[in-house]
């Protein structure tokens, strides 16, 4: 009986000690301030350069920094950059564990060209904002909530404001249409983004790291209520396009294993406004622009346009 006792001690302490090490490994901010290098990746590293140059140009703007409270105390950050007769602002919302700067380099300048003053904010638990944990959109949510309140509240109600989110961004964004968005937002660009955390790191821990996902994530979900305030089953992009009627333009690349395309086709799915699906079937995570550039132009420049016409 004690060796039987023994042995189920140890094994609680296993699946304790694995379920925090998760809960660490993916949830708690890492203590370095800057965005990865691009070249790490094996889809972004031919496009480095160009990314770094893109981040490079928007720097040499010279763009605002600006900052809100989040609706818990944070201090959120990001760069203002505006456009000579502004069409409208996009809000570009980075992706997990990376930044505006990598996710976004190589459309800041195609962007600000066809018009648009941009927002490039720092989502909560990364570079210039403030957070400990990162709640793979439940709480992000929120922020991008209040970052486009503070856009209309900076022009006006007619201001024409376009979310636009990459990978967990997109996630952030998708979930922000369930939130009290003010009337100036007209739509949302919503590359490569999964449905909820639950839905991720069941597919990460099963297809990445050959691992089952329970009962370890179940652990690691108690340490993220106890310690971050959240759950992974809390809320979905689902929830809100169930209830959201604004139009969104979905992209995602048919090679990507890391948010499997199949996220974007139930978001698609459960979208009940006007929306359009470009896949692209050479890019992998976040490189739908990059490996199907002409396709996804076609459509940004269609969307924004229709966006900014709406009155």
């Amino acid at each position: 009986m004690t060796i039987v006792l023994l042995i189920i001690l140890v094994l609680a302490l296993l699946l304790l000690t694995g379920g925090y090490a998760a809960f660490l490994l993916g949830i708690v901010r890492l203590p370095r301030e800057r965005e990865p290098d691009p070249g790490r990746s094996k889809w972004l590293a031919p496009f480095r350069q160009e990314i770094l140059d893109g981040g490079a140009w928007f720097r040499e703007q010279k763009p605002e920094r600006v900052s809100i409270p989040s609706f818990d105390g944070l201090t959120l950050t990001g760069y203002f950059l505006p456009a000579e007769d502004a069409k409208g602002t996009l809000l570009l919302v980075h992706g997990y564990r990376s930044g505006p700067f990598t996710d976004f380099g190589v459309v800041f300048s195609y962007y600000h060209d066809l018009g648009w003053n941009i927002l490039a904010p720092w989502q909560r638990a990364h570079g210039e904002s403030e957070g400990r944990y990162i709640t793979f959109g439940v709480k992000e949510r929120f922020d991008v909530r209040d970052w486009a309140r503070y856009l209309c509240d900076r022009f006006c109600p007619e201001h024409a404001i376009v979310l636009d989110g990459i990978s967990m961004g997109c996630t952030s964004v998708l979930m922000a249409l369930g939130t009290e968005l003010p009337g100036s937002v007209r739509g949302a660009i919503a590359d490569c983004g999964f449905t909820s955390p639950q839905d991720e790191f069941v597919h990460f821990l099963k297809h990445r790291c050959h691992l089952p996902p329970h009962p370890i994530m179940d652990v690691a979900e108690g340490f993220a209520r106890l310690l971050a305030g959240f759950g992974f089953r809390d809320y979905s992009t689902l929830d809100a396009l169930k209830v959201s009627t604004l139009p969104v333009l979905f992209v995602h690349g048919e090679r990507d294993t890391f948010v499997l395309p199949e996220f974007t086709r139930q978001n698609y799915a459960a979208c009940r406004g006007e929306k359009r699906l470009v896949t692209v079937p050479n890019a992998g995570h976040g490189t739908s622009y990059l490996f199907g550039r002409e396709e996804c132009r076609a459509a940004l420049e269609t969307f924004l346009g229709e966006c900014a016409a709406e009155t």
